[in-house]
């Protein structure tokens, strides 16, 4: 076994699915099947037991999990502490940045890393998640901003914060009260994000499994074209709380569910992170989350552990 062999074998763990598992990890699912088998091999016991539904973990399997967790997190630890024995740092980076974060995250992260790395030359580049992740892809990117979606489960994406969306109305409105029902959302116009959206996906599902039938009204997938319109009182949106402009808009958090979206720190499978971008993703997860609480309204908002 070596120290890709561990790292395949966590991942059909925490997935139950060979299948699953190759999309996260980029690799075909004969070539991951293949990898297993000849751990198993190797071990002389069986990790798995396969089904029509998909792998479970055997006892056996489970001392092999646990003994791969254990390496993995210890060659992370060493990676860590070699790098700040080193005061290694990156020299340059590429971020990018949703933006709905861009307008939040843009003067914060700068200053953080001019504060930390004042040798770090540091571009931001704005696109939708699918653009980022695109260019993660290809390597044009260091390091994304961007929400949890599934687009960026392959790239092991390290959950930073937690927010709640709200419901914002102009402020010349009816006025609207702390909190809001779901259910109730059916009864405002509504300006959201178009279908090819993870957050608007989100909703409809939330909607679907709530017997909730929304009135969309309008489909926008700029922050600024929906808060233009919500501002103009022309529509209801569904936005993050550091969005609403209280000097245009009121809002009321959305409760019973609530809709959260998981802000994420995301580097490619090929990243730099030996060349010193860990160090750098530890200070910009201090910074996102101090910028977060600042904007947080509490007390529903959560950190993500």
């Amino acid at each position: 076994m070596n120290l890709a062999s561990c790292f395949y074998l966590i991942k059909v763990a925490e997935h139950g699915s060979l299948s699953n598992a190759a999309v996260v990890l980029g690799v075909t699912q004969s070539a991951l099947s293949r990898a297993i088998r000849e751990m198993e091999a190797e071990l002389g016991v069986s990790i798995f037991h396969r089904d029509g539904r998909g792998v479970t973990v055997t006892d056996d399997g489970k001392v092999v999990l646990e003994a791969a967790q254990s390496v993995t997190a210890t060659m992370t630890d060493l990676r860590l502490a070699l790098e700040a024995t080193k005061g290694i740092a990156a020299r340059e980076i590429t971020v990018g940045l949703m933006p709905s974060t861009a307008r939040l995250l843009t003067v914060p992260l700068m200053a953080r890393l001019r504060e930390d790395f004042p040798g770090t030359q540091m571009q931001i580049v704005e696109g939708a998640t699918g653009h980022l992740v695109e260019w993660l892809n290809d390597g044009r990117l260091d390091l994304a901003v961007t929400n949890n979606s599934t687009a960026i489960k392959r790239f092991n994406p390290e959950p930073v914060v937690t927010h709640h969306l709200h419901l914002a109305a102009a402020r010349g409105g009816t006025k609207l009260p702390s909190q809001i029902a779901f259910a109730d959302l059916a009864s405002y116009p509504l300006v959201i994000q178009s279908k090819n959206h993870s957050t608007r996906r989100e909703i409809d599902c939330i909607a679907a499994d709530q017997g909730v039938r929304l009135n969309v009204a309008v489909e926008a997938d700029s922050l600024t074209a929906i808060s233009q319109l919500v501002a103009a009182g022309l529509a209801f949106g569904l936005i993050p709380h550091f969005a609403v402009d209280t000097r245009t808009m009121q809002s009321a958090v959305v409760v019973e569910p609530s809709i959260e979206r998981t802000i994420c720190l995301v580097t490619p499978l090929a990243g730099a992170r030996g060349q010193g971008l860990s160090r750098v993703i530890r200070s910009f997860r201090t910074e996102i989350r101090a910028v977060y609480k600042r904007f947080a309204e509490l007390p529903h908002d959560e950190l993500a552990s």
